[in-house]
């Protein structure tokens, strides 16, 4: 673990559910028309990760999931009522040599400032790996289809160097392979170690500032 950035969370989840959910919506051939509406494939951009999310990152438009993932839903919303509906949802890969590019996740436009990731597998395995951060090497390079900036990524990432540069800023790693509590203003990637993966993510956020990790922690351990 990675005190107060990654750690395991001890919470009572139907796995049989989310995946029950997850196949369904396959069957249904949703994804097809959720694809179509918002042109691309992939929800994430520069990332060659399916998301099936509450949100079209492209269209900014609710899709269709919010009412197949309500099971879900209803039982995060326990926790708390807002969420970030582009990041929440299932996310899958179906190969090892896809990752998810070093990044932040933040929302600017939310009236209080505190967010957090909960991260739970289904099936398949990964590492979430950690990197220094620094706010000269970062920037802000897409907004969302609202008009925010949502996302850092470093300066370096297409510079030759690249891959020494992120051995030195790499501070640490954790297995998600059980259900885990993430602050994502912290450098972060994750590569797949055993795929097919899926993984279910719900992004609280507009959290009041007096919350910090550990009371969020305790919070979310005490409903689910």
């Amino acid at each position: 673990m990675l005190k107060g950035i990654a750690e395991y969370v001890d919470i009572n989840i139907n796995i049989d559910l989310y995946k029950n959910i997850f196949l369904r919506v396959l069957e249904n051939q949703k994804i097809k028309k959720h694809w179509s509406d918002d042109s691309k494939v992939n929800e994430f951009g520069k990332t060659q990760f399916q998301s099936f999310s509450l949100e079209g990152n492209y269209s900014g438009k609710p899709t269709e999931y919010i009412k197949d993932f309500k099971p879900i839903l209803d039982e995060q919303y326990k926790v708390h009522p807002y969420m970030q509906k582009r990041s929440t949802g299932f996310n899958y890969s179906n190969s090892n040599e896809k990752d998810l590019f070093i990044h932040t996740d933040i929302d600017l436009d939310t009236k209080h400032p505190k967010y957090f990731n909960l991260v739970i597998p289904i099936f398949g395995t990964a590492v979430i790996s950690y990197y220094e951060t620094r706010k000269d090497e970062v920037w802000l390079p897409e907004k969302n289809a609202h008009g925010y900036a949502y996302y850092h990524e470093f300066k370096k990432r297409n510079d030759s160097d690249y891959e020494e540069f992120k051995a030195k800023r790499k501070f640490g790693e954790i297995i998600a392979d059980k259900p885990l509590l993430l602050e994502t203003n912290t450098m972060h990637g994750v590569d797949i170690l055993e795929s097919p993966r899926l993984a279910w993510v719900s992004r609280w956020n507009n959290i009041p500032e007096h919350y910090d990790f550990y009371s969020w922690k305790d919070r979310v351990e005490k409903i689910l």
